[in-house]
């Protein structure tokens, strides 16, 4: 049965929008999330029951539908139900998600530089744990994976020491005073003995055991550590991690679960990309780029186009050499109306938008100037869509070339024993546009010159007055004017 062409030309036109809309940023939001995402989805796989996680997807679920279909009332509800339960998790499992953060703080992509032998330090727990196990010797054993487990000891002995199966078995022989405590070990390394491990809670997941056990467990639970612990009453092996509990059926299967972990924590690969890509993580991993994928499709991504109108500033440029004149009721803002997707409105810097017209080279057309998208700053995904007013009303000047005389007006008088003989301007005329049709002055003056100031003959710099709106400067006409005094002083 094939398809209909109106549905894959649909599909086809919802994928272009898509590829035209989705941006860089987008996909690393998609990443960051699916980083997060993945996070908790791997903790609520270790600590939260399959009811629990069921339910909480069910929950989600509800939520994107009511999202979708406008259900605004159920939405609100279970908006309300999840804070509550974001607030419940932050308080119960604080512990728990201290570790997942800790864990992730200690993820490296490349693997470790340095990495202890595993056949030996593995061959020597084994053969010393089979041995206390069949003379019912109890033992505890914690070997420290990459996560930090300085926070969860308590007590202990240094010793720094090298792991040795006589070692381990005067630690653990029933006359040593630390005996009853669990050995620390970093690679093939004995850091402390003696040390109290906290107990775990959870003590329905243990078939069979006493003490030992339920602090095998409890470490466990709180960091990524592997403890193997021999039972003192029925001389069986057991191993503990990731807050599971296991009896072992034979010392060789020890042996399989320590190599494994030490490829896992020592290799130099342990903890490399590419030997996360090989664990099973990586099915958590797909749904967490899944899930984040429809979170921002859901709440983020939206392909339909969205109007928002701006109030924007109007810049006029070249006005003096345009021929034109601004009518008292020309508006200085504009009401800007804009078109595009919402990822691109939500980077956009409105105060950087400006409408600008340079009267120099625009076409006015009837005295009018008609605001378009050509006279903004738009980023590339916006879309100019319509302006109020749609156009400026301007004012036409026919504008002539005249030359009018400099007028030098002055202040005050000269000092006592001082003359003036003259004050001319250079130039004496000045060349400007003039609007014929209006009344135009005699004389153009410059800046006032303060005679009292005067103590010499001396040539100086003034700017010329324009105060008639009549009248402009040419574009290569400068607006100062060389003033020259000539004094003499009286002769009594």
């Amino acid at each position: 049965m094939s398809i209909p062409a109106f549905i894959l030309q649909n599909f086809d036109d919802v994928l272009l929008n898509f590829m035209r809309n989705v941006r860089i940023v987008d996909i690393l939001d998609i990443i960051i999330i699916s980083v997060f995402l993945y996070l908790m989805l791997s903790w609520l796989r270790q600590s939260a029951s399959r009811k629990s996680l069921l339910s909480f997807s069910l929950l989600i679920v509800i939520y994107i539908v009511a999202s979708f279909t406008g259900m605004y009332l159920t939405e609100l509800l279970i908006e309300t139900i999840l804070v509550i339960i974001l607030i419940g998790i932050v308080v119960v499992f604080q512990s728990d998600i201290r570790r997942v953060f800790e864990r992730f703080s200690n993820w490296s992509f490349f693997g470790s530089s340095s990495s202890p032998s595993s056949d030996i330090a593995t061959s020597i727990i084994t053969e010393a744990t089979a041995k206390m196990a069949e003379k019912k010797t109890g033992a505890l054993i914690v070997i420290k994976g990459k996560e930090n487990w300085d926070r969860h000891m308590h007590g202990g002995i240094e010793l720094n020491g090298k792991v040795t199966i006589p070692l381990l078995h005067s630690i653990f022989n029933k006359y040593a005073p630390g005996h009853d405590g669990a050995v620390l070990l970093e690679g093939n390394r004995i850091s402390k003995f003696g040390v109290h491990l906290p107990l775990s809670t959870n003590l329905h997941k243990m078939s069979r055991g006493g003490t030992r056990h339920t602090a095998a467990l409890g470490i466990s639970e709180q960091c990524d550590a592997l403890v193997v612990v021999v039972s003192e009453e029925r001389g069986s092996i057991s191993i503990a991690k990731n807050g599971q509990i296991t009896e072992l059926e034979s010392s060789s299967n020890l042996k399989k679960h320590l190599d494994d972990f030490w490829t896992e924590h020592y290799q130099p690969t342990s903890a490399s990309f590419i030997h996360w890509w090989r664990r099973r993580s990586l099915r958590t991993a797909l749904g967490a780029v899944a899930l984040a994928f429809i979170f921002w499709l859901t709440f983020a991504y939206q392909s339909g186009t969205v109007y928002r109108t701006y109030a924007v500033p109007i810049e006029y440029r070249n006005l003096q050499t345009a021929n034109i004149a601004l009518q008292d009721s020309v508006p200085l803002q504009a009401r800007v109306t804009l078109s595009g997707p919402e990822q691109a409105f939500r980077t956009f810097d409105q105060n950087g938008l400006v409408i600008s017209f340079d009267l120099a080279t625009e076409n006015i057309n009837d005295s009018e100037l008609e605001i378009t998208g050509n006279d903004m700053n738009l980023p590339t995904d916006l879309r100019f869509f319509e302006a109020s007013p749609p156009t400026l009303k301007l004012k036409s000047q026919q504008l002539t070339s005249l030359k009018i005389p400099v007028k030098i007006p002055t202040t005050g008088s000269l000092r006592a024993g001082l003359q003036l003989i003259s004050i001319t301007s250079s130039p004496k005329t000045i060349a400007v546009m003039a609007d014929t049709t209006g009344t135009l002055p005699d004389s153009i003056a410059t800046e006032a010159i303060n005679l009292s100031s005067i103590q010499n003959s001396a040539t100086i710099q003034k700017r010329l007055q324009l105060d008639s709106a009549a009248l402009k400067l040419p574009k290569d006409e400068s607006s100062q004017v060389y003033v020259k005094i000539q004094v003499r002083r009286d002769s009594k």
